[in-house]
């Protein structure tokens, strides 16, 4: 196994833990669900998502991490495998945006930082979203 599929692997492994615990909560899973949603102030969420949304925020992280194994090398599916170099581009610049962030609420620039969501954002979501566009940079130009 080379580095990039190192760095695939790691990626697709990352997002199915993602994908997973987006579906633990719409069925019901409380750990970990205060503060993961943005927030106006301590006491107010910017909204509250329904488990149907939820689950729509779930299946697209799932798919990502099936991308992500694809270009590992874990099994080929035709279909992406015709579009795979334009796919991980596109998921560089989503993760990198989400990285960077809304100026408010999410991301690097945020304004909001004192809420239970910013301090997890700038611990953990948004170094998350740059390290897997900056590792999937990496892992398509080696």
């Amino acid at each position: 196994m080379n580095i990039n599929q190192i760095l695939f692997a790691l990626n697709a492994i990352i997002l199915f833990f993602v994908a997973a615990i987006h579906f633990y909560w719409a069925f019901g899973g409380k750990w970990g669900a205060n503060a993961v949603l943005p927030q106006m102030n301590s006491e107010k969420r910017v909204f509250t998502p329904s488990p149907i949304a939820t689950v729509a925020v779930a299946i697209p992280f799932l798919i990502i991490s099936l991308i992500f194994a694809q270009a590992a090398g874990w099994f080929d599916f035709e279909i992406v495998g015709q579009y795979l170099s334009r796919l991980l581009l596109i998921l560089v610049a989503i993760f990198a945006i989400r990285a960077m962030g809304d100026f408010k609420y999410v991301g690097f620039f945020k304004k909001i930082k004192n809420t239970d969501f910013a301090i997890n954002d700038t611990k953990y979501f948004t170094p998350l979203c740059a390290f897997v566009a900056i590792t999937l940079l990496i892992a398509i130009y080696i």
